[in-house]
């Protein structure tokens, strides 16, 4: 759904574009341009609400662009506000959920007798956690800080973090192994499924990110995660703190509602 809510807010964004724009050339001449076809091109008029055509010299022309500029502008507008519309309607009436229920909500008597045509969501998120299992980083050090899922994590931003996943109800795992196309294996900080889209999603934390070789190695890690198939913003969640600049948990909220929720 998440391609939907961007189309929309672009779309949004364009209207507001266009709004700014009309507002602009809102002193154009009335009337509409029309044109006949000539050996060395087009002849344009100006043709009045009154019936009345002003022929529009070759000196004028600058008028007419501008008029129609402006009416490509009102055109353009009237096509992105029918396109708000459809989608605003389309994501409220649209139930993701749907298709899940009608197996989820008959009885169990009767869920054992059926071979469901899609996997339920909590056999789906059983299996997802047994293909990505958690603490699998062999680095040494234990984790001294409990999580509200009962895991140990090693930082407090990383407990932060691990709780409010929780709070939301998505299902993760702390430090997975991901094997990457090279053969070597790393262990980002955490992976997680988006259960409604049935999508995996993993979420680098960058403490002292503002450290010139802690930063210099982020990037090489994120430089490498892409070259792997996980970008930043796609299937790549990223959190970050300075010795100045906390964790934004506002921005980790949005973060979490716009991707994993």
């Amino acid at each position: 759904m998440d391609k939907y809510y961007k189309e929309l807010s672009e779309l949004k964004a364009l209207s507001k574009q266009l709004d700014d724009l009309l507002l602009e050339k809102n002193k154009t001449i009335e009337g509409t341009v029309r044109f006949s076809k000539r050996k060395s091109g087009y002849q344009y008029y100006i043709y009045h609400s009154d019936g009345r055509r002003t022929y529009v010299k070759k000196s004028d022309l600058d008028i007419i662009k501008n008029m129609a500029q402006q009416e490509y502008y009102r055109d353009l507008k009237e096509a992105v506000t029918r396109q708000i519309s459809a989608l605003e309607q389309f994501l409220a009436d649209y139930n993701a959920e749907a298709i899940n229920k009608v197996y989820e909500n008959r009885s169990h008597a009767k869920q054992i007798l059926i071979e469901p045509l899609i996997q339920p969501d909590a056999e789906f998120i059983q299996q997802w956690y047994q293909q990505n299992p958690g603490s699998q980083n062999p680095f040494p050090e234990k984790g001294k800080y409990i999580t509200d899922k009962g895991e140990y994590v090693r930082s407090k931003s990383e407990k932060i973090l691990a709780d409010m996943f929780y709070k939301h109800n998505v299902p993760y795992q702390y430090e997975p192994a991901l094997k990457l196309k090279s053969g070597r294996t790393v262990y980002p900080d955490f992976v997680l499924l988006n259960t409604k889209e049935r999508k995996t999603y993993y979420w680098e934390h960058l403490g002292l990110a503002a450290e010139d070789d802690y930063a210099s190695k982020n990037l090489e890690k994120i430089n490498m995660y892409e070259k792997n198939g996980v970008v930043a913003g796609e299937n790549l969640l990223i959190s970050m703190e300075t010795e100045f600049s906390s964790l934004d948990i506002k921005q980790i909220e949005q973060k979490i509602k716009e991707k994993l929720v």
